[in-house]
């Protein structure tokens, strides 16, 4: 996962999101009251060029963006907000299980969950014990 990424990237992620949620274009677009055929979170996503700006793609601004929130019931912002590790990862994924329990425990805690960690990845020595 990236740290950093455009607001058009994190935008054309959060769309990913809501079209697993809803299934395909047709019936998130049908949530947002817009045309089942309504092409242009296709456009976006699929980052089709434009013929009427030298090429330059398709991308989702902030009045569609603040759109789609307030038509879905979402947080100000969401759209912008970047994915978090379940998001990215999938609820199941260790990684994102870990990054929850790092960011539920209190700070001071943070040494010791990264000491235990750093401990299980240490190899094996060959008498069966850790490193």
């Amino acid at each position: 996962m990236s740290n950093v990424n455009t607001i058009e990237e994190t935008r054309r992620m959060r769309l990913d999101l809501l079209l697993k949620e809803h299934g395909s274009f047709a019936e998130l677009n049908e949530k947002l009251s817009w045309p089942r055929t309504d092409s242009r979170l296709s456009r976006i996503k699929n980052q089709n060029a434009r013929t009427d700006r030298d090429g330059k793609v398709f991308q989702m601004g902030s009045p569609m963006a603040r759109e789609i929130e307030t038509s879905l019931g979402l947080e100000t912002g969401w759209m912008d907000t970047p994915l978090t590790w379940a998001e990215s990862l999938g609820q199941e994924d260790p990684r994102a299980k870990v990054m929850l329990l790092m960011e539920a425990m209190p700070p001071d805690q943070w040494a010791t969950a990264v000491r235990l960690l750093d401990a299980l990845t240490q190899p094996a020595s060959s008498n069966g014990t850790t490193g």
